[in-house]
């Protein structure tokens, strides 16, 4: 009696609940899981900056360190559900490939587009693009020793976030004399405004963890069923969907003439999704690096990176001509893993 009337109340249980419970779906149907991932993605950090960015100035945060830390983290959430969700499910080349091809993505394409919208005339002190490219060389070390992001150097690189961040913080606290928000700037502390916000982190926070299910298992079905490796998928497919914030954020500051927001939202981004993405999950759930397949993609993050430090600090910004180099840069690169792999 009692097995008759928990199948009963399973077959009766509403057709979005089963949906999000049953994640088969998304492999019978990969295309559609991958766009419906893509867009919980989006939607979900979306509503987990807002309403995070809502509780921060509410507590008297200044909006310059809620931009440098709470949006930057806000926009590498769908890297880390991705990322600890493919290595949780034995899918370590997405996990990996996700990070790296996120960060080439966004300095060459991201970069690039923006920079083709407006030229971004702006230099960039030596701390932030430091941080960068100490994050870069951290993500290099499992290609050179263990082959495998352990939690060691996991560790290392969620410390090397954290004093990234309070160094920042520090920086923003000692500008702060004649900038500093006025009382006037925050929000109102209200119940509505408190019970409205953290609804929205609690919510961004269930449509990254099904945004991210739904986009590994249609991910991997294709690729099975395409005969492409993981690494490529991971790349291309799951890079540039886990970036859409970045690229959405990006595009918009530099249509509006705001270069800060537009560099700096891409450079706090990589340094996030190295310490945050790539740290934390190899401390959760440590996993291997296949250094054959991921190789070339790691050169390449790493070859970006320089070359964005080196093009900031020489011309104090980024040309439309520089920018398309790193446009076409991103599209010869993909097409060549395209090639090489047997994907095309």
């Amino acid at each position: 009696m009692r097995l008759g009337s928990a199948t009963a109340r399973h077959t009766m249980r509403p057709p979005m609940l089963a949906l999000l419970a049953d994640r088969s779906w998304a492999a019978n149907l990969p295309i559609v899981g991958i766009l419906a991932g893509l867009v919980l993605l989006v939607v979900g950090a979306e509503l987990l900056v807002r309403g995070a960015v809502w509780i921060a100035l509410t507590l008297g945060v200044s909006r310059m360190t809620v931009g440098l830390t709470l949006v930057a983290f806000g926009t590498s959430m769908p890297e880390l559900l991705v990322s600890f969700t493919a290595a949780a499910n034995g899918n370590s080349e997405i996990a990996m490939a996700n990070v790296i091809g996120s960060n080439t993505f966004n300095i060459l394409f991201i970069v690039g587009l923006a920079a083709a919208i407006r030229p971004i005339r702006l230099r960039v002190e030596w701390m932030e693009l430091g941080y960068m490219l100490v994050a870069t060389a951290l993500a290099a070390v499992p290609f050179l020793y263990g082959a495998q992001v352990g939690r060691p150097i996991a560790g290392v690189m969620v410390a090397m976030l954290v004093l990234f961040c309070t160094q920042l913080v520090m920086r923003e606290r000692s500008k702060a004399g004649s900038t500093a928000d006025r009382p006037e700037d925050h929000p109102r502390s209200t119940l509505v405004g408190w019970l409205t916000n953290l609804a929205l982190v609690a919510m961004g926070l269930a449509l990254l963890k099904f945004g991210a299910d739904w986009l590994i298992d249609g991910s991997v079905a294709i690729a099975q069923s395409l005969g492409m490796s993981q690494a490529l998928i991971g790349m291309t497919i799951v890079a540039v969907g886990t970036s859409l914030p970045e690229l959405a954020t990006s595009a918009m500051a530099a249509r509006k003439g705001q270069p800060e927001i537009a560099l700096g939202n891409v450079i706090g981004s990589n340094v996030f999704n190295i310490g945050s993405v790539l740290g934390v999950s190899g401390l959760l759930q440590p996993f291997p690096v296949n250094v054959p397949a991921l190789a070339a993609l790691m050169i390449a993050t790493a070859v970006s990176a320089i070359w964005l430090t080196v093009v900031l600090r020489a011309r104090g910004g980024v040309s439309r001509p520089v920018g398309a180099a790193f446009l076409l840069s991103y599209v010869a690169y993909i097409g060549w893993e395209a090639w090489r792999t047997g994907a095309i």
